[in-house]
């Protein structure tokens, strides 16, 4: 099957339609072609030239994708479908199919062409985990959750602590602040141990390996998509402790349902007496199943084709 992949150069959106695709290719020959989409004016943007009656598939994610994916659409065969991945604002029903989180089902009137997913998709591994790693991600500034650079630094240098016979990898996002690198490259450059991944340095060690092979990984709460990735592997996740925004947030209330199932652990800073906290970290239930979403969208995908 010939595949028209629409990319928005957000590696959010990409590494969930990469997963998908991966997945669907298990049991599809995919000859997958990549355009990235182009912003020439204020809401006008444009792909290189493709083929005409030549896809199987236009698939995409993100807002920028979608007007294209019904545009290179009215020039195919009848065959084509399109794909949209997360949840299109627009035109929902001009779709084949949308792949949508299940927090933003209330944004759908009818859902006959939609696959919902708990989450984020992310690639699946069952393998075991090695008990002496442990893993640190960080995201940065966001709308949901306050990033506070000495809450977040006291977590972490407690983590350092706790885990000092560990090999520790910490991992920053490109919205970390560099104020945060800066206290990170601190308190990690004399530890041996540990090795501080820096996004903005080109560094060549691969997240998701560490991510399989961590028994213990730490997320920051802003990090839904790595949230997930981590939650579809084996091993203990825990979130870090951050104060949300606004309670009614769907992300804020994605993470508390998490945490209310015990799907997901946490590191507790309840005060204990007069603001004095004792970090301690809350275990998710250990019967949990590793997360399979992008299994589960795929099967109904090739059930569609």
């Amino acid at each position: 099957m010939n595949v028209l992949w629409i990319k928005d150069n957000k590696t959010g959106h990409e590494k969930q339609v990469k997963v998908l695709l991966d997945e669907l290719s298990k049991d599809l020959e995919l000859d997958i072609d990549e355009r990235i989409v182009k912003e020439r004016f204020p809401f006008f943007r444009t792909i290189n030239q493709v083929e005409k009656n030549y896809y199987d598939i236009v698939i995409g994610a993100g807002h920028k994708t979608y007007s294209l994916l019904l545009d290179v659409k009215k020039y195919q065969k009848d065959n084509c479908k399109t794909i949209a991945v997360l949840s299109p604002t627009f035109r929902k029903d001009y779709f084949d199919i949308i792949c949508a989180p299940l927090h933003d089902k209330n944004k759908f009137k009818s859902s006959d062409n939609v696959i919902f997913f708990e989450g984020s998709l992310a690639k699946v591994s069952t393998n075991e985990p090695i008990k002496d790693i442990t893993m640190i991600a960080v995201g940065g500034t966001n709308k949901h959750y306050r990033f506070d650079i000495d809450h977040l630094i006291y977590q972490i240098s407690f983590l350092i602590n706790l885990y000092s016979n560990n090999d520790i990898y910490i991992f920053n996002s490109r919205r970390t602040p560099d104020s945060f690198n800066k206290e990170l490259d601190r308190i990690t450059k004399n530890n041996a141990n540990i090795t501080f991944v820096n996004i903005n340095n080109n560094q060549s060690i691969s997240i998701d390996e560490v991510l399989q092979k961590a028994s213990t990984k730490f997320i920051s709460r802003d990090s839904m998509n790595m949230m997930y990735e981590s939650l579809s592997t084996r091993g203990y996740t825990y979130l870090l402790d951050m104060k949300h925004i606004k309670s009614n947030n769907k992300v804020v209330k994605n993470v508390n349902h998490l945490i209310a199932n015990r799907k997901i652990g946490y590191v507790d800073t309840s005060d204990i007496i007069n603001g004095i906290s004792k970090l301690k970290l809350e275990k998710q239930n250990s019967y949990n199943d590793v997360y399979a979403e992008v299994e589960k969208v795929a099967f109904e995908i090739r059930k569609y084709l």
